[in-house]
């Protein structure tokens, strides 16, 4: 029987039919843009500007990828599971035994903050990609599941 099963994931990334609308928006712009150069013989924009395009592609591409990660928090019977899934599918996974372990959201410049769990002497930090609420919400979630 699982007492508490989260499943942490970061925000979704743009869809790719939005993405391609921006970028197609992007080029547009800026290829009218850089007419004029180019009209007035300053062709030598058009590398920046196809380097800007193919930097644009690669940041929504590489946001699709990091939003394939993930961690998974499993408290059961057999004790606590913190699973942390990469984007490339590889895992680790920490295993923690439920009676020592604390659970420490430290606050930082305000509204930011960090979710811990620790557990002798190990501190393992708990949803990165959060917002400084959603780490509250699960600071709450987790405190009240490893009181009772």
């Amino acid at each position: 029987m699982t007492t508490l099963d989260l499943k942490l994931m970061p925000p979704p990334p743009l869809g790719a039919r939005p993405a391609l609308w921006i970028v197609v928006g992007t080029a547009l712009v800026m290829l009218l843009a850089s007419a004029r150069f180019i009209a007035l013989g300053a062709w030598p924009i058009l590398p920046f500007v196809v380097a800007d395009l193919a930097l644009l592609v690669w940041a929504f591409r590489a946001a699709a990828r990091a939003s394939r990660a993930y961690e998974r928090v499993r408290l059961d019977a057999s004790g606590l599971l913190y699973s942390r899934i990469a984007a490339d599918g590889s895992a680790r996974e920490f295993r923690l035994e439920p009676l020592f372990t604390r659970v420490e959201l430290e606050a930082l410049s305000p509204p930011e903050n960090r979710l811990w769990l620790g557990e002798r002497g190990r501190r393992l930090l708990v949803g990165r990609f959060l917002t400084p609420r959603e780490r509250q919400e699960v600071y709450s979630v987790l405190k009240r599941a490893l009181r009772g």
